[in-house]
């Protein structure tokens, strides 16, 4: 809880200091410019602390290979229940709720942006990639120690950058307005989608109904869901943290292909639990910074929910 305290406090400075300047005619033109490489940066950093895990890179194989299957499910079934409730609530594919007419002006207007992020798409995966080798080859062993400080650090700045440029921008409340309690409802159908997929996943891995519930119900955040399994099975904690670790890799990759093809909307689901901190300067950068208002606060509540749905669980 402190660190959401911390993100949100961070975020809401950042917004009045935007407001402010936007009331004044200040130009805040850096606070959109440097959130690309303070997200390739966050993206290294993430990519290094998993490279420099040597437990996690012993565990690779079968079990690999189990929460690989896992998350793609959770990710597919995610992306399928994200879509069909944005289209049943009235938002269009950027995320917002308007007349037919608005949602043409605005394909017209984001075509170019849509070319961007492929690119964009690219250079994750090489920054990714190139985090995990060096993570792995090149930096000390005492460097995964500082990763959580740093990812710590990047995300207060750069959620300082998000509140900045929202503010500035001034759209936020009237979006908030239009969009109204439906926005609210995606983080719990993102909590539905993972229990759909974990029914879905289990004959196909061969693990009962509890086990794959247990493997997803960390919702992408790998420290606590995962720990909180061990005494039950240290094999599911083992595939649970590994399923949670790659819902993040794959979700950051995909993100800005997500935003492009389906939906705004759709791309801040992938990352379930880390759309408040870890995927959602991705996020920030596919979509709108409205977009990552929400985003922030679907991840906020999925992670309040990580607990409570993992003790359930564990309870069945």
């Amino acid at each position: 809880m402190f660190y959401l305290f911390l993100y949100l406090t961070i975020t809401v400075i950042g917004y009045f200091i935007g407001a402010a300047a936007g009331k004044r005619g200040a130009a805040l033109s850096f606070a959109k410019t440097l959130q690309t490489p303070v997200v390739i940066l966050l993206v290294f950093v993430m990519g290094s602390r998993i490279g420099s895990n040597d437990e996690l890179v012993r565990s690779l194989g079968d079990i690999g290979l189990a929460a690989f299957i896992h998350v793609l499910i959770v990710l597919a079934v995610t992306t399928l229940a994200f879509t069909i409730a944005r289209r049943t609530l009235g938002f269009d594919r950027f995320g917002r709720r308007g007349s037919a007419a608005e949602e043409i002006k605005s394909e017209n207007a984001d075509k170019e942006k849509g070319h961007a992020l492929n690119s964009f798409t690219l250079i994750i995966i090489v920054t990714v990639a190139l985090g995990i080798l060096a993570g792995w080859l090149v930096l000390p062993k005492g460097f995964i120690d500082i990763t959580g400080t740093l990812l710590t650090v990047i995300l207060c700045i750069f959620l300082l950058l998000i509140g900045i440029d929202t503010g500035a921008e001034g759209a936020l409340a009237e979006n908030f307005k239009t969009a109204g309690f439906r926005i609210l409802l995606f983080p719990f159908i993102s909590i539905a989608a993972m229990g759909i997929a974990a029914f879905i996943a289990a004959p196909i891995l061969g693990l009962s109904i509890k086990d794959s519930l247990c493997v997803g119900c960390g919702m992408g955040w790998y420290s606590l869901a995962p720990a909180m399994i061990a005494d039950y099975s240290l094999k599911i904690s083992a595939i649970a943290f590994i399923h949670n670790v790659l819902r993040e890799i794959i979700s950051i990759i995909l993100i800005p292909v997500v935003a492009d093809k389906l939906g705004f909307i759709e791309s801040y689901g992938l990352g379930g639990a880390t759309g408040m901190d870890v995927t959602l300067p991705v996020v920030a950068r596919a979509t709108s910074s409205e977009v990552a208002m929400y985003s922030f606060i679907s991840g906020a509540v999925v992670s309040a929910s990580v607990p409570v749905i993992t003790s359930i669980v564990l309870a069945l």
